[in-house]
């Protein structure tokens, strides 16, 4: 192999890599803000409702704030957009760090 395949294999195995961390944290991420948006709006089963998140954001990641906007609606929380953004964001965030912490 020369040096050209080694380097272009070398920046392939990192894009994956940064792929696969950006997933998880995503994924890790919505999980928390579920749990977050579950014990606001006063839910019993938190879990469920982090998993319900989860995989609305990896299905479909572009309604996410819609349906937490729906929910809180429905269970009658007042919550701002501003503080929706900011939460999704502050917890992937989290959950990106503690990625690279190996936790």
């Amino acid at each position: 192999m020369t040096a050209l395949k080694k380097r272009a294999q070398a920046l392939e195995n990192q894009f994956a890599r940064q792929a696969e961390i950006q997933f998880k944290a995503r994924v890790r991420g919505s999980k928390m803000v579920g749990r977050w948006a579950a014990y606001t709006m006063g839910l019993d089963d938190v879990e469920a409702y982090a998993r319900t998140v989860a995989v609305k954001q990896v299905v479909e990641p572009h309604r996410l704030l819609e349906q937490l906007r729906q929910d809180f609606s429905s269970a009658g929380v007042a919550v701002s957009d501003a503080d929706l953004d900011s939460r999704i964001h502050q917890f992937i965030e989290q959950a990106t760090d503690e990625i690279f912490a190996g936790q």
